[in-house]
């Protein structure tokens, strides 16, 4: 079992962490700025800001705590509007690993 990150909760991050997630073979963080998507992750396990109506499988679990979402990661995955790279990546250094396939 993999464990991925997503970073960013879009439509698009979503979306892809319910393709990947469904087979249930991974473990997947979904990281998230916006409150309003964990209250209705943990609510309803649907995006209901960016992906209302597609449930999210059991193997996602959503935070806004980059130090859960990246703790012993294989694999992130960046999916955030270019405009919040820089700023969201330099938040996220202190927990990027060599290893780490981004």
């Amino acid at each position: 079992m993999s464990r991925i990150a997503v970073i960013g909760a879009g439509a698009w991050g979503t979306a892809l962490a319910t393709v990947v997630g469904r087979r249930g073979d991974h473990e997947i963080r979904l990281w998230a700025l916006e409150k309003e998507v964990l209250q209705s992750t943990a609510r309803s396990r649907t995006n209901d800001l960016f992906l209302p109506g597609c449930p999210l499988p059991d193997s996602i679990t959503a935070t806004n705590d980059f130090k859960e979402a990246l703790s012993g990661t294989e694999i992130i995955v960046s999916v955030m509007p270019s405009h919040h790279c820089r700023r969201t990546f330099e938040h996220m250094a202190q927990w990027l690993q060599p290893q780490m396939l981004l």
